[in-house]
């Protein structure tokens, strides 16, 4: 099991799971529980994960051996935050479009949501963070902790030049 958590893509899923479960029980307490509308729900619920995911990513994903930094961190936010919000936005709605359902009716004008509308903007939900774990991923790893991919890549020249 030791081995398996030195693999970089494995600790990104470990991270990503726990994160994305924490944001759609974050979301859908925000929702069902409390009232709030979904798309403020949402962004709430993404918001905070954002700060969980940066904390995952900085210090058991890429194991950066550099310090947390105001400007990493913005650098991770606008990055997470685009993914989270406007690509996973765009999807939710165009899986809306697609399908014809109604649930976007309540989750923009909220007025009652049933179980099949719940059941819905879930899927969507996960179909819409599947495709942002890509885009996440990518950019994590070859902008945001890309210092660790750097001394990666100028100690694996070392060795080649040896």
């Amino acid at each position: 099991m030791g081995k398996l958590f030195e693999l970089e893509k494995i600790r990104f899923i470990i991270a990503g799971c726990t994160n994305t479960g924490f944001d759609f029980v974050l979301l859908n307490s925000l929702v069902f529980i409390i009232g709030a509308f979904p798309v403020l729900a949402n962004s709430i619920s993404v918001s905070i994960g954002i700060v969980i995911s940066y904390f995952l990513n900085h210090y058991f994903v890429f194991r950066s051996k550099s310090p947390i930094s105001y400007k990493k961190f913005l650098s991770f936010f606008v990055v997470t935050g685009f993914s989270s919000l406007i690509i996973q936005g765009l999807i939710i709605y165009g899986f809306e479009v697609m399908t014809a359902s109604e649930w976007g009716r309540s989750l923009f004008l909220i007025n009652q949501m049933n179980k099949d509308a719940a059941l819905e903007l879930n899927i969507a939900k996960a179909v819409a963070v599947s495709v942002g774990m890509v885009w996440n991923f990518m950019l994590y790893k070859y902008v945001i902790f890309k210092d660790k991919l750097d001394k990666d890549f100028l100690e694996t020249e070392e060795d080649f030049q040896k």
